[in-house]
């Protein structure tokens, strides 16, 4: 029997789910703050359709239809053809009759390089939520960390997924603008959420890891990292501009300083009276927090 091929990363939110993948690496692998293909040692490469097909057999004589999700990764299978990934989601849908929700990674260039019908069929195959790294809205962020997407990409895209009835995840990652673009990763990332409204936006904290070409910028003084309490700062000041009803705002991972949850705007007051019930600790309270919380992808 085929063993089916390991992804390198997926969201904590997919933890349970059952996990394929369709592409190897990340096709663009460009962002200065990311590296983690490289940290893995995972160059990019397209599986081929039918090695995919029989992962997908294997897993099913390994779990049976035992799953109720499942993830395709790697970092972005919606560049695959569009009838690739009908084929894939169509044979994953066959095999797993249990399963309620089938996720994946995409970048928004991927998602606005597909049309409305293209991105209709993947949702109409099997697809039902895209995680897509945002990271900022902010056009002077974005490149300067070489994303390779742009504001005006992002809330079109944003909205072009939304239109098929797929569910829509953003990550933010706070810090990205470090100490000097701070402000304009706040009012950009706050507009691309407030025209798109997606149904997550998950948050994260920039973390610098051994591979990220991020080292490069810091030593030469070109980027000037964030402080810890500057990234609460900037959580606070992004929610506060923030008007997208029904969104749900999420701090889902271990690295934030903060944890806050809720939906827009219903939960908003209580989710920054949380942030500034914290930033009213004394100082010495705030440091040790900082300095308790863990570095982690």
């Amino acid at each position: 029997m085929q063993v089916p091929e390991q992804l390198v990363i997926r969201p904590p939110s997919e933890a349970h789910s059952l996990l394929l993948r369709a592409t190897r690496g990340c096709d663009w692998n460009r962002c200065l703050f990311c590296g983690i293909y490289d940290l893995f040692g995972v160059p990019h490469s397209k599986r081929d359709r039918a090695d995919v097909i029989r992962d997908i057999d294997a897993l099913r004589a390994m779990y049976g239809d035992q799953f109720e999700t499942a993830f395709l990764g790697d970092a972005n299978p919606l560049a695959l053809p569009t009838d690739f990934l009908v084929e894939t989601l169509s044979h994953l849908r066959k095999q797993f009759p249990r399963l309620k929700r089938v996720t994946s990674y995409g970048r928004a260039s991927s998602a606005w390089k597909k049309t409305l019908e293209e991105l209709q069929a993947i949702h109409a195959a099997g697809l039902d939520r895209l995680h897509v790294g945002m990271e900022s809205g902010s056009d002077a962020v974005l490149r300067f960390h070489k994303k390779g997407t742009s504001q005006s990409q992002l809330i079109e895209a944003g909205q072009r997924v939304k239109a098929t009835g797929m569910e829509l995840s953003y990550y933010l990652l706070l810090g990205l603008g470090g100490q000097a673009l701070w402000e304009d990763h706040v009012h950009g990332s706050a507009q691309v959420i407030n025209a798109v409204k997606p149904h997550f936006v998950r948050v994260r904290r920039l973390w610098f890891h051994p591979a990220s070409r991020l080292n490069e910028k810091i030593n030469s003084g070109e980027f000037v990292p964030q402080t810890p309490e500057g990234a609460v700062i900037e959580l606070r000041d992004i929610l506060t501009e923030l008007d997208a009803d029904g969104t749900v705002f999420t701090c889902d991972h271990a690295n934030n300083y903060i944890q806050v949850h809720g939906q827009l705007n219903a939960q908003k007051t209580e989710m920054l009276a949380c942030i500034d019930s914290f930033l009213a600790l004394p100082e010495s309270v705030r440091q040790k927090h900082y300095d308790s919380m863990p570095s982690v992808i």
